[in-house]
């Protein structure tokens, strides 16, 4: 486990993507919905996430899937969260509609349930 305070394990910036408690939330409930799986050390999305993100203006070149949605693992969870393009989209459009907000560094704010944030941002 990390040595990171409580609001950067719950929510921060790794690079430019959501990392922390609510980043591995997003991933995984990506996955549930059937958008995103893991494929190695990368995500893919799905046909399903394909159309999605399509639709929602999101990253969807995974031709350099390593640059696309890279395994990111967390440093606070120990599991991965979603990096790379398709990690910055997501974090990007979570600020954008506010369901979270940068906060002092490198925290974020959630202003949704960590479950709820991949509805959050493509409703």
């Amino acid at each position: 486990m990390s040595p990171l305070s409580a609001p950067l394990r719950r929510a921060r910036r790794c690079y430019g993507h959501l990392a922390g408690a609510a980043g591995v939330a997003l991933r995984a409930g990506l996955e549930e919905a059937g958008l995103l799986q893991c494929d190695g050390a990368v995500y893919r999305l799905t046909e399903a996430g394909r159309r999605w993100a399509v639709a929602h203006g999101f990253d969807h070149d995974d031709r350099d899937a390593a640059r696309h949605a890279r395994c990111c693992l967390d440093c606070s969870e120990g599991v991965p969260h979603v990096g790379g393009r398709l990690g910055r989209d997501l974090l990007a459009r979570l600020l954008a509609c506010g369901a979270a907000s940068a906060g002092r560094g490198r925290e974020v704010t959630i202003a949704v349930p960590p479950e709820a944030l991949w509805r959050a941002i493509a409703p």
